[in-house]
């Protein structure tokens, strides 16, 4: 019976096959392989900000890159670990279970801005894509 559901449930994510879906929610998948990663991911994202920070400040670089990502759930404790894949024009994100979190339901990444500056930010948790923004704000 179980295999059965399995089966339903592959089949209805192969009909809309590479499908991408106009203004989709950070929690709606754009593809099968990632309703197949989201499915597999203990974490589900219900925001994402990334933007780059030109004000300088004491002690940080004159521009920043930030990601700020919201959790559905308020008390999931995770981290974000930037991975080795990371492309000249795509930062690749992984988000991983942790014990403890510095603010559970939330996670966060900074970095110096690279020249040239990506173009796109990419949310991988085990193995795969669970979600990707391809808008990153300038700040001033």
């Amino acid at each position: 019976m179980r295999f059965r559901a399995f089966l339903t449930v592959t089949a209805l994510f192969t009909a809309s096959c590479a499908t991408e879906a106009p203004d989709a929610r950070p929690s709606t998948p754009k593809t099968t392989q990632q309703a197949l990663a989201q499915l597999a991911c203990p974490h589900r994202i219900a925001e994402v900000n990334a933007w780059v920070n030109h004000m300088p400040g004491v002690g940080r670089a004159a521009r920043e890159l930030n990601v700020d990502v919201r959790l559905v759930e308020a008390t999931d404790t995770a981290v974000v670990l930037k991975s080795l894949a990371s492309t000249g024009d795509t930062l690749i994100l992984e988000i991983r279970t942790a014990p403890t979190a510095p603010i559970a339901g939330r996670v966060a990444y900074r970095e110096p801005v690279p020249d040239p500056l990506y173009r796109r930010v990419s949310f991988i948790c085990r193995g795969g894509e669970i979600f990707s923004l391809d808008q990153i704000e300038q700040v001033y």
